[in-house]
């Protein structure tokens, strides 16, 4: 019954595969991220005209059933579209944040890396000032983290 209601019904007698529930460019269609990995889910409509998005690659599904969600979903979509230009400045600045913490971790990482092989009674002097580099790289990353925090900040309000 679920694959029949998806609109995927493989019929005994001719094999055959039918996606009956889609009715494409009935309406403008919408997106939405999916919550797991962040691909764009394009809105499909069932046979019932109720929407749905699928994620492939994650295999997630969420049905909007009630009138009161589609109701809720419609409008999302048509203040998402008004705001679409502010949805991606905002996705940019998300980005850049996801970008600055990987890099900051990154380097995190290294220093830990060097301080496991410095040793305490054979020092190797290269490490001790490649590590030295990037602990001053780091507290650079980290004020530049927060100046970019702050401005972001002062942008808002």
């Amino acid at each position: 019954m679920r694959d029949a209601e998806m609109g995927s019904t493989n019929s005994e007698s001719g094999g055959e595969t039918s996606v009956g529930n889609v009715n494409v460019g009935e309406e403008k269609m919408g997106s939405l991220p999916c919550f797991l990995c962040g691909c764009k889910l394009e809105k499909r409509v069932s046979k019932n005209s109720k929407p749905y998005f699928v994620c492939d690659p994650c295999g997630v599904q969420l049905f909007v059933r009630r009138k009161q969600g589609i109701e809720r979903l419609e409008n999302l979509f048509r203040t998402s579209e008004q705001n679409a230009i502010l949805l991606e400045h905002a996705a940019q600045r998300v980005y850049e944040v996801q970008a600055m913490l990987k890099e900051i971790e990154g380097t995190k990482a290294q220093i830990k890396t060097l301080d496991d092989e410095i040793g305490l009674f054979f020092r190797d002097e290269d490490k001790i000032r490649t590590r030295n580099a990037l602990k001053t790289k780091l507290d650079n990353l980290l004020q530049g983290f927060e100046e970019y925090c702050a401005n972001a900040r002062a942008k808002t309000h």
